[in-house]
């Protein structure tokens, strides 16, 4: 058979979209940095100044010999015991914990961060640190409710707890609510050991528990917000269990939201724990790429760009004005993202404002996440796609730059379909001659190795590993659409609080199965490899070669990554 090219011109024009969006993306990123540096936000040249004064605080605390450290916890100390008593600041917030719906209200003073008796509150020298943004918070901070939704979370259940209440903040204008909906009875008596020592601290804590699970992650969220709807909370904070984040968290995100009242929600990095396996490495690049590119270009161009479900910032009444967390799909926070954008507000990515949390350690929860990560934005098509056609508060373009924001995931779906399709073609429909078509074809599938290079050397590596979990998630957004009963169900992903040494969930690779999917692929590829040693084809010898044990290996993943 003549080969006429067309197969190969259609395959290139699949990756070059592919490719431009990767550019695009990438240069403006970089844009972006250049101005950051040369005009930083508020909140970064705080934290610069503050790096530059760290070597010498930590000279004069040394050379103190102590003394001082001892002073402030002594100061601390007496403040808890202060606020225990009652004494001090105002005690407007009702900590509750409540096991199933009865409130226990138990008053807790603002001393919680060693007030002292007019309710100034010493914060360790984010205050000093943070002082030419006093003026924003009109004589008061915004009272600031940082949400902890979690299921059966063991590893880290009692760690997020003891985290938060270390972020520091007017203690009085603070309260951290635990949503806790955990079936276990270990994990609800670790929960509850956390919550009560840290208000024996003096921190204002809330314990909710429902008696369901109705609406999952949003359904908690709903329920916690619905308590709390009087006590005037202008900001709510949201972190899964398994993120760290640091203590000038909301001195470095609320700003922002108060310098711009139509700013809907603040999203931060992520940065990760793991010493890296194969498989935390090749999530490490794709999630850097993500925030470092994706989001961080987004966000400076004004265009959408979702909420990542936690390590951000949201203002109540933008959750409001979009009609509040729905669990109508398993990615509620890419939902209300949408929905808040649709109704005309704009949202903030800090790139310089860093939260540390764990990645799937093993492939079987890893899948479970990305299972969940695909399979939701399909369900937001269905659900929006009418919606975002039908907005009034927002241009075309920006309409168009909402379809184009989930086309992008049927493009990499075409990309893993070129990968399956590749072999056959060559051999059988278009046979592979040099020439324009085939030239072009290399050139614009090779663009995206040179993008990811910014970020690993092994670029081809990563794109390997992506494009063998690119089935997976294809068969994922099949049936987000089809709106299969797979698709409807809020798994939680496994997290250890491993340190990538194995951790606590080595078991699991003792004992999983191989995956049924990667190893049909397996052999799909070792079928094309033998035809290919049949023709003599040896560039596709090692294209198959290399595909059918990268196979082999995902499909018995938990053994291998």
């Amino acid at each position: 058979m003549e080969s006429n090219g067309a197969w190969y011109i259609a395959f290139s024009v699949i990756f070059t979209i592919y490719a431009v969006d990767l550019l695009f993306l990438f240069i403006v990123s970089l844009f972006a940095t250049a101005v950051e540096h040369f005009v930083p936000p508020l909140t970064t040249q705080a934290n610069r100044d503050a790096r530059r004064l760290a070597k010498a605080q930590a000279k004069a605390l040394k050379a103190s010999g102590g003394g001082a450290k001892a002073a402030h916890k002594g100061a601390k100390k007496a403040g808890g015991k202060a606020s225990s008593n009652g004494s001090n600041g105002s005690a407007d917030l009702a900590i509750v914990v409540d096991a199933n719906g009865a409130a226990a209200p138990a008053a807790v003073a603002a001393g919680a961060l060693g007030a002292d008796a007019d309710g100034k509150v010493g914060l360790d020298g984010l205050e000093e640190r943070f002082a030419h943004l006093r003026e924003l918070y009109g004589g008061d901070y915004p009272k600031v409710l940082i949400q902890l939704p979690m299921y059966n979370e063991d590893a880290h259940c009692d760690l997020i707890i003891h985290r938060c209440c270390k972020i520091q903040w007017p203690a009085h204008r603070l309260l951290v609510q635990v949503c806790d909906d955990s079936t276990r009875e270990a994990v609800r008596k670790k929960v509850d050991a956390a919550v009560i020592a840290c208000l024996e601290q003096g921190h204002n804590v809330q314990l909710v528990r429902r008696d369901n699970r109705s609406g999952f992650k949003a359904g908690a969220m709903v329920d916690g917000m619905a308590r709390v709807e009087d006590q005037g909370f202008e900001y709510v904070a949201i972190f899964d269990a398994d993120f760290e984040p640091p203590a000038d968290f909301l001195y470095s995100t609320v700003v922002h939201m108060m310098r711009d009242d139509n700013c809907a929600f603040v999203q931060t990095r992520w940065t990760f724990t793991e010493a890296p396996t194969l498989l935390t490495w090749a999530q490490k690049v794709g999630l850097d790429f993500h925030f470092a590119v994706e989001q961080r270009a987004r966000s400076f161009l004004g265009h959408f760009f979702n909420f990542n479900g936690t390590a951000g910032v949201w203002r109540v009444k933008a959750i409001n004005d979009a009609g509040g967390w729905e669990s109508d799909t398993v990615v509620e926070d890419m939902d209300l993202s949408l929905r808040v954008y649709l109704r005309g507000w704009r949202s903030v990515y800090l790139h310089d404002v860093e939260c540390r949390n764990e990645l799937p350690s093993t492939l079987s929860a890893y899948k479970t996440q990305q299972f969940r990560w695909l399979s939701g934005p399909m369900q937001i098509v269905r659900k929006s796609f009418a919606n975002i056609f039908f907005s009034k508060e927002i241009s075309l373009l920006g309409k168009l730059n909402c379809y184009w924001f989930f086309c992008r995931y049927f493009v990499f779906a075409l990309v893993t379909l070129v990968a399956l399709l590749a072999t056959p073609i060559v051999m059988w429909l278009d046979p592979w001659v040099w020439g324009f078509p085939t030239i072009y074809f290399l050139v614009s599938a090779n663009v995206a190795v040179v993008v990811y290079l910014y970020f690993t050397l092994l670029s081809y590596v990563f794109l390997l590993f992506s494009v063998v979990l690119g089935y997976f998630k294809l068969w994922a957004m099949i049936s987000g659409i089809l709106g299969l009963k797979k698709s409807k169900s809020w798994k939680v992903t496994l997290k250890f609080a491993a340190d990538g040494s194995g951790g606590n969930g080595s078991w699991l690779r003792q004992y999983h199965k191989p995956y049924a999917l990667e190893m049909a692929l397996f052999v799909y590829y070792a079928v094309m490899l033998g035809f290919s040693i049949w023709y003599c084809i040896w560039g596709l010898v090692a294209y198959n070669s290399i595909m059918a044990l990268s196979f082999l290996v995902v499909s018995f993943g938990d053994y291998f990554l």
